[in-house]
């Protein structure tokens, strides 16, 4: 799918049926003859091919006449996912391009709807939709944190499914930071990059998106400590509840050990002292039973 975007006098961004200088060119899912539309345009062709692999890295590439910068994103599907996705932002001199393998609409239709900016102002542009992609993840990682506090309100009531959720949130936050560090880098390029000639205004707004992912990407390693930290503590207190129940058992094993010499002596198929009193039985039952909760009781205190 391809759509051409171009904002008027009032810098509301509208859709127009070509492509025209000063145009946002918007590909999603693309087709074989839209790739080739966008090779017209001089784009290149191992760039186009990045942007659709599924496991490219951020980066940021400079051309002659045009600047490839590739972001991820988290899943913009309704579902809360845990895998990011690529996407192309191309800059040319007449227009910018921005490429994907998925369809992303929840992310550019309010965008769209919201953001007031001239089309024809590539930078402000570009750095206008940066800013989008980090509010996704400021609002995933954001999700992540109330769903962590609701997990783990109590370390004492925490069980093993719980311990899986916290897996699952571990992996997303380092798939995160497998994203964001590099995009970080990346974005400060822009600044670094004197081709561009960057305005003043421009340049500030390229730094604070780069703070905003330096917060974020803090906020990741932050939660991903917390993570480690509850699984430590859910391992101390599990081991401790074993150690306990083990300590019982074996108080338990050695308190009815008494009872059971007694009642193999006693069960033998041979003539044994008290045979003809008729309390014996009782007799050597109760002394059993005291004496197997003296050893218990004595052990217990003992630790």
């Amino acid at each position: 799918m391809i759509q051409y975007l171009q904002s008027d006098q009032d810098q509301i961004i509208r859709s127009h049926k070509t492509l025209q200088t000063g145009a946002w060119l918007r590909c999603e899912q693309p087709s074989e003859q839209e790739l080739a539309e966008l090779l017209t345009l001089g784009m290149d062709g191992d760039a186009l091919s990045d942007a659709l692999d599924p496991h490219e890295v951020p980066r940021i590439d400079f051309e002659d006449d045009w600047t490839y910068l590739i972001v991820r994103i988290p899943s913009t599907d309704d579902a809360f996912n845990d895998f990011t996705t690529p996407v192309l932002f191309g800059m040319h001199k007449d227009y910018v391009v921005t490429l994907s393998r998925d369809s992303l609409s929840q992310l550019w239709q309010p965008f769209i709807d919201k953001t007031r900016i001239s089309t024809r102002r590539r930078v402000a542009l570009i750095v206008a939709m940066t800013e989008a992609v980090a509010m996704q993840y400021q609002r995933r990682v954001a999700t992540i944190n109330r769903q962590m506090r609701a997990a783990i309100d109590d370390i004492h009531t925490l069980r093993a499914r719980d311990i899986v959720v916290l897996t699952e949130y571990e992996r997303r936050l380092n798939d995160y930071l497998d994203a964001l560090i590099p995009m970080n880098w990346a974005i400060e390029q822009l600044v670094a990059n004197r081709s561009l000639r960057l305005k003043e205004d421009d340049k500030d707004d390229v730094e604070d998106i780069s703070i905003d992912l330096e917060q974020v990407i803090s906020r990741c390693k932050s939660l991903l400590r917390t993570i480690t930290n509850v699984r430590d503590s859910y391992r101390a207190v599990m081991d401790t509840k074993l150690n306990e129940t083990i300590r019982l058992l074996t108080v338990m094993t050695v308190a009815l050990t008494v009872p059971t010499m007694v009642a193999g002596l006693f069960g033998m198929n041979v003539p044994v002292p008290g045979a003809e009193d008729g309390m014996m039985f009782w007799k050597i039952t109760i002394g059993s039973v005291i004496i197997a909760m003296v050893v218990g009781f004595y052990f217990l205190r003992r630790r």
